[in-house]
C-alpha cells in the first residue's frame, strides 16, 4: 500500500459506531428541506404495504366464503355450497391490488429519488465549499486519495441508504405491524405461535450483525486504501516509468486490491448465510402453524381459509425483518461514511477571519514583518523573521533548499497563520483583515504553473472572468505569450486539457504570467516562477516580468540572476532565519553567504558585455536552492 493509503487511515478517522445520533440527526437534516414530498412518499409507503398485505386477507375470503360457503367442515365439498360470484370478486380485487401495488411502489420510488439526489447534491455543495475555505495545512495532511473518498464512495454509501435504506426501514416497519395485526385479527392464538420464534430471530440477528459491523469496517478501511494507491500511483506515473516500477507497482495494487475484494466477499458471505437462517426460522415458524393450525381445523375451530391465510402471513412476516437487518448493516457503513464526511465539514480552520475582521482598503504595498515565528507540527521553520519593505520595491529571497522561503510568501498571502509576531501590510495587521479582501489586491505565480481544464482565454482570465477578449491579448502580449497562442491550433480558444497537458512547461508558465498580469494586483509574489524555463525563455518573458512588476510591490523567490540583480533588497535566508540582506553589490562585498550561493549557482541569462569577468564565469550556473 502506498504512503498515501496509509496516511488515509491514520488520518481520517476510525469507522463510526453502528448507530450514532449525531450523524443521523445532521444526515436527516438534508432532508428536511424536502419535507411535503417525504409525506407524500411515506403516504405511498403506507397505501402500498396495506396493497401487498392484502393478498392473505383475500385468500382467506375466497377459500372459507367463497369456497366453503362459510362452513368451518369442508372437508366435503359436495356438502357446502360455494359461492362463484364472490370468488370472481376476490380474484379482480386481488389484481386490482397487485396494480395498485406496482404504481404506488413506482411513484414512491420516483420521489424518493429526487428527494436523495436533491440532497446529495447539497452535501457535496458543503463538502466543496468546505475543500475551498480550508488552509493548506490541511491538504499537506491529507492526501487527495483520501479526499476523493469522501466526495465520492463515502457520498455513494450515503446515497444508497437516503434514496433506499430510509423508506425501506418505513415500509418495512409498516408491513411489520400489518401483517401482526392482521395475524391477531385472524387469530390470536396462532399469533402468538407464530411469533414464539422471535427469541431465536433475535439472537442470529445480533450474531450477524456484529460479524456484519467487523466486515464492513473492513471494507470501509481498504476502500481508503485502493483509493490512496490509485491516486499515488496515477500522480507519480511518470516518475514509476522512470525507474522501470510499472510491475511493481501493478503488484502493490493488486494486493491492495485483493485486500478489498478479499474483505468485500467476506462481508457478503456474512450477509448471504444470514438468509438461509431465516428461511430456516420461517420454516420452523410455519411448522408450528401447520401443527397447530391443523388441530384447530381438525377440531372445527378454525376454517381452513384462515390456516391457508396464516401461511401465507408467516411467509411475508420474515421478508421485513430478514429486510431490517440488512438496514442494519446498511446503518452501520452509512455512520461510518458519515462520521468521515462530517469530520471534513467540520475541520477546523487553520486560518480564519475573525469575527471583526474589516476588508482590507486599496494598498499602496508597504509590508513589514515583526519577529515572525511560525512552524509546522510543532517544529519551528521560521525564526523572528522582521523586514520592512516599501511600496513598489523588489524583494528577491534567495537561499539554500528548507531556508523558509515559501513559507515566508506563503505567511504574507495568509495561507498559513503565523505562530508569533505580526505581519502587517500598510501598517494593517493580516489578521484584522478578510483573507478575501487581502487576497484579491495579490497575484500569485506559484513554481508549479497549474492550469485547469478549459481554453487558454479561461485560464488567462481566470481571476478576471469578465476581462474583455483584448485585454486578455494585452495581457498575454505584455508576457511574450500571444505568439505562441497564435500558433495554437483555436488560439486563445484552444482547449489546454487537464493541468495544461497540452502545453509545455515554459507556455504553461507564460499564462501563468498573463494571468496574475491581467489580475492587476498591487502586491506580486513569485514562487520560483521562471524555474522551468530555458534561457531563451526567459528572455522573451523577463520583459513582460519587468511590466508585470512594474509599480507594484513584488516578492521573488529568486532563481535567476537577473531577477536577483534586478532586486532593491536582496533576503537571504538560512536555517528559517534571515542572515543577511541587502542589494547585489553590497552582499557580494561582504564575502558572506549570498557571495557562495553566487558564485557556485546562479545560472546567468545575460550576456558577457554585460556582466563583469567574475560575473561572466557564473552564467550558466544555478543558484543553489
Amino acid at each position: 500500500m502506498g504512503m498515501a493509503g496509509r496516511m488515509m487511515l491514520g488520518g481520517m478517522g476510525d469507522d463510526a459506531k453502528a448507530y450514532d445520533h449525531r450523524i443521523a440527526r445532521r444526515l436527516l437534516a438534508y432532508l428536511l428541506p424536502h419535507r411535503r414530498r417525504l409525506v407524500v412518499v411515506f403516504v405511498l409507503v403506507v397505501l402500498a404495504a396495506g396493497a401487498a398485505n392484502a393478498g392473505p386477507l383475500l385468500l382467506k375470503i375466497g377459500i372459507d366464503d367463497g369456497i366453503c360457503g362459510g362452513a368451518l367442515d369442508c372437508s366435503d365439498l359436495t356438502q357446502v355450497q360455494g359461492n362463484g360470484g364472490l370468488l370472481a370478486i376476490v380474484g379482480m380485487v386481488y389484481i386490482g391490488t397487485l396494480g395498485l401495488m406496482w404504481a404506488l411502489n413506482y411513484f414512491q420510488v420516483l420521489i424518493t429519488a429526487a428527494i436523495g439526489q436533491a440532497s446529495l447534491r447539497q452535501l457535496r455543495n458543503d463538502m466543496f465549499a468546505k475543500l475551498q475555505r480550508l488552509s493548506l495545512s490541511y491538504f499537506s495532511r491529507h492526501p487527495l486519495g483520501a479526499v476523493m473518498s469522501r466526495i465520492t464512495n463515502d457520498v455513494d454509501v450515503i446515497s444508497e441508504f437516503v434514496t433506499l435504506g430510509v423508506t425501506s426501514l418505513v415500509g418495512d416497519v409498516v408491513m411489520l405491524v400489518i401483517i401482526v395485526g392482521m395475524m391477531f385479527g385472524l387469530d390470536w392464538r396462532l399469533a402468538l405461535v407464530s411469533l414464539a420464534v422471535m427469541p431465536l430471530m433475535w439472537l442470529a440477528s445480533r450474531v450477524f450483525s456484529n460479524w456484519a459491523r467487523n466486515a464492513f469496517r473492513q471494507v470501509r478501511s481498504t476502500v481508503g486504501d485502493v483509493y490512496g494507491n490509485l491516486q499515488e500511483s496515477i500522480d507519480g506515473v511518470r516518475t514509476a516509468q522512470s525507474f522501470v516500477r510499472e510491475d511493481r507497482n501493478a503488484a502493490a495494487f493488486e494486493r491492495t486490491n485483493r485486500q478489498n475484494v478479499d474483505a468485500s466477499v467476506r462481508a457478503g458471505a456474512i450477509v448471504s448465510a444470514f438468509i438461509p437462517v431465516v428461511d430456516t426460522i420461517s420454516a420452523l415458524a410455519t411448522a408450528l402453524v401447520i401443527v397447530v393450525g391443523g388441530m384447530f381445523v381438525i377440531n372445527g375451530e378454525m376454517g381452513i381459509g384462515t390456516l391457508v391465510a396464516f401461511i401465507a402471513l408467516i411467509a411475508r412476516f420474515f421478508t421485513p425483518i430478514q429486510q431490517l437487518t440488512r438496514f442494519y448493516n446498511q446503518l452501520q457503513s452509512t455512520m461510518a461514511a458519515g462520521e468521515k464526511i462530517f469530520e471534513l465539514i467540520d475541520e477546523p480552520l487553520d486560518v480564519e477571519d475573525r469575527s471583526d475582521a474589516q476588508a482590507l482598503p486599496q494598498i499602496q504595498g508597504r509590508v513589514e514583518f515583526d519577529n515572525v515565528t511560525f512552524g509546522y507540527n510543532g517544529t519551528n521553520v521560521l525564526h523572528d523573521i522582521s523586514f520592512d519593505v516599501e511600496p513598489g520595491q523588489r524583494v528577491a529571497l534567495v537561499g539554500p533548499t528548507g531556508a523558509g522561503k515559501t513559507t515566508t510568501v506563503n505567511l504574507l498571502a495568509r495561507f498559513y497563520e503565523a505562530g508569533r509576531g505580526e505581519i502587517r501590510i500598510d501598517g494593517v495587521p493580516l489578521d484584522s483583515v478578510t483573507q478575501d479582501s487581502l487576497r484579491g489586491q495579490m497575484g500569485i505565480v506559484p513554481q508549479d504553473s497549474y492550469l485547469f481544464s478549459g481554453t487558454i482565454r479561461e485560464n488567462i482570465a481566470f481571476a478576471r472572468p469578465y476581462a474583455t477578449d483584448e485585454q486578455v491579448v494585452e495581457a498575454a502580449e505584455a508576457v511574450g505569450a500571444h505568439d505562441f497562442i497564435q500558433r495554437m491550433p483555436e488560439g486563445y480558444d484552444t482547449d489546454v486539457r487537464e493541468r495544461g497537458a497540452r502545453l509545455s512547461v515554459g507556455q504553461r508558465q507564460l499564462i501563468c504570467f498573463a494571468r496574475a498580469l491581467l489580475a492587476d494586483p498591487r502586491l506580486l509574489i513569485l514562487d520560483e516562477a521562471t524555474s522551468s524555463v530555458d534561457a531563451h525563455t526567459e528572455q522573451i518573458i523577463q520583459r513582460g516580468l519587468d511590466r508585470l512588476m512594474a509599480g507594484r510591490t513584488s516578492f521573488v523567490i529568486a532563481h535567476r540572476l537577473a531577477t536577483v540583480r534586478g532586486a532593491d533588497l536582496i533576503l537571504v535566508f538560512q536555517d528559517g532565519q534571515i542572515v543577511e540582506r541587502g542589494g547585489h553589490d553590497e552582499l557580494l562585498e561582504a564575502g558572506g553567504l549570498y557571495y557562495q550561493l553566487y558564485t557556485t549557482g546562479f545560472p546567468g541569462d545575460e550576456t558577457p558585455e554585460q556582466t563583469t569577468a567574475t560575473e561572466t564565469m557564473v552564467l550558466n550556473r544555478r543558484m543553489w536552492m
